[in-house]
């Protein structure tokens, strides 16, 4: 059965529909954010969208080229800057 849960993604609410429990949906809504806060900081985005573009990017190049989806934070930060710098480079 499909529950309502409300999330906050960079200061925006939404209101998400799931099958996935509560802190399933909160636990990838905080990804999302870290992913996209990630590229904000870097300095790389100019706004939101393409903030949100270039991270859900870089999250595509990791799932597409088979990275497992757990390990490290220091291993994932570590790739997500390599997948951004190819990002970058064929933006150029």
């Amino acid at each position: 059965m499909k529950q309502s849960v409300q999330v906050s993604i960079l200061g925006q609410q939404f209101n998400l529909r799931s099958e996935a429990s509560p802190e399933q949906v909160q636990r990838v809504a905080r990804f999302v954010e870290d992913q996209i806060v990630q590229v904000t900081s870097s300095g790389r985005a100019v706004d939101s969208l393409q903030a949100a573009i270039l991270a859900l990017l870089n999250v595509s190049a990791a799932h597409l080229g088979g990275e497992p989806a757990a390990g490290s934070l220091e291993t994932q930060g570590r790739r997500l800057g390599q997948l951004v710098e190819k990002i970058e480079a064929a933006l150029e």
